[in-house]
């Protein structure tokens, strides 16, 4: 090895100062991956819950009849994720599944229809001690009025807002069980004593259909909420943004890549922001409803994203196409999975190298080869597909790693020479070169490229 590529593990504070500039329109993330079958079995399993330290996932499942609160975990924080085993104090005979942590990781949050309660759905509060201790959790308490009323109050998302010091609940109301499911999403505020406010309904997320989950970034600047919006659609995913913690949200705005013919549904985020679970019955599941995760593309500069959609997926619906390209015509041919749709449409020549990739952030894979004999790549952009770029980069011998190696969404021209990386970044058009590996080395990015 020449020389070890460096990777900075940032740290929580550092990751939410990056996080704070975000924009809805920098929101690029993964395409959704299944979380295995480890997690998910041929019954619904529900309401992905991640522990403030990242290693412990908790969900409801109805495997058993009604459904249950598991938890899954792990050693390290890029280690699979363990059998799921059921958290006995959380749960009844009832149906329970969980809501939020506190950020000590010693309260957590969930809603349950067991005997006792105030109507329908309500939301209970449990502690433990030992914040690590995933069965040592005291009986769930209700709790009460105001949170609880007749009606069905369900989701709880704890946020410590660490601008103003006020802790606060928001969650979903549904009030009328003739019509469901039209939830709004509501925010209490938290007394010093542990006592809750009267909640007040979020005016500016609760738009027109059904608002059941809200998931909130830990500087409070960005929420991510699962609703319909425009009845009687099915649920997605959509965020909003604010400039502080006292003002009011922006409009909600879907979050592009996630949606399918299916529901998202009850998201939440990772400790650092990077990551949202929920869960969906999308096609290509094991059951019912299965847990999925995607990945912010854009939350570690220096780490490139690897996802499905920088290998086939011409359409934008978050599936992988069928594709082929045939260099005896130069004829890309697609399957287009969000409409079973067969298009061929002619780029390239015989010889040339394919290198497909979304090279303006749009969320399509647009067409791209590279041409051995004058070492020019060739990109067809699908936000402006008539247009051909041209840019001048490598040598017929390198091997192509296209990537996202700045983090801005976008694919970067790059190859992979003797041990070094030479990057043309697409954020600032700046040249990197980087050495990490050997001459006879396979370089991992790009492996769908010829």
């Amino acid at each position: 090895m020449k020389q070890k590529l460096t990777l900075t593990i940032l740290s929580a504070s550092i990751a939410l100062a990056m996080l704070a500039t975000t924009t809805n329109s920098q929101n690029n993330f993964s395409s959704p991956r299944g979380m295995g079958t480890v997690l998910n079995s041929a019954s619904n399993e529900l309401n992905p819950v991640i522990s403030p330290s990242g290693l412990s996932l908790y969900f409801a499942s109805n495997r058993t009849g009604n459904n249950d609160i598991y938890v899954s975990q792990r050693p390290t924080l890029n280690s699979p994720w363990g059998p799921p085993n059921p958290v006995p104090a959380l749960n009844s005979i009832a149906s329970d599944t969980p809501g939020s942590f506190s950020l000590d990781g010693k309260t957590i949050f969930l809603q349950s229809t067991r005997k006792g309660g105030m109507g329908g759905r309500d939301n209970y509060i449990s502690t433990r001690t030992d914040p690590n201790d995933d069965f040592g959790w005291n009986a769930p308490v209700n709790l009460g009025g105001p949170i609880n009323t007749e009606c069905s109050e369900l989701a709880a998302t704890y946020f410590e807002d660490p601008a103003t010091g006020v802790n606060s609940l928001i969650f979903a109301r549904e009030c009328d069980p003739n019509n469901p499911p039209f939830h709004d999403l509501y925010q209490s505020t938290r007394n010093a004593d542990g006592t809750f406010n009267a909640p007040t309904p979020i005016v500016e997320l609760n738009v027109i259909g059904s608002e059941i989950r809200a998931a909130i970034r830990r500087d409070g600047l960005e929420i991510f909420i699962c609703a319909t919006l425009a009845p009687p659609g099915t649920f997605d995913i959509w965020t909003s943004t604010r400039s502080s913690t006292t003002s009011s949200w922006s409009s909600p705005v879907l979050v592009p890549g996630i949606s399918s013919a299916g529901a998202e549904q009850f998201v939440s985020l990772s400790p650092d922001g990077s990551i949202l679970y929920f869960n969906s019955n999308r096609d290509g599941g094991t059951g019912g409803f299965d847990l999925y995760s995607v990945t912010r593309c854009s939350m570690y500069l220096a780490a490139p994203c690897t996802v499905d959609r920088t290998a086939a997926d011409f359409d934008g619906d978050g599936r992988s196409d069928l594709s082929v390209f045939r260099p005896s015509d130069g004829n890309w041919y697609v399957m287009e999975s969000a409409t079973n749709t067969f298009r061929a449409q002619h780029f390239g020549l015989a010889g040339d190298k394919i290198v497909p990739g979304d090279y303006d952030g749009d969320g399509i894979i647009d067409l791209a080869v590279f041409r051995p004999s004058d070492q020019n790549w060739y990109i067809r952009r699908s936000s402006d597909p008539t247009p051909t770029s041209v840019i001048n980069w490598g040598l017929a011998t390198d091997k192509l790693v296209p990537g996202d190696y700045d983090g801005d969404g976008l694919t970067d021209v790059a190859v992979y020479r003797d041990g070094t990386w030479y990057i043309h970044q697409s954020s600032n058009g700046q040249f990197v070169a980087q050495q990490f590996g050997l001459a006879g080395d396979i370089p991992i990015a790009g492996t769908n490229a010829q």
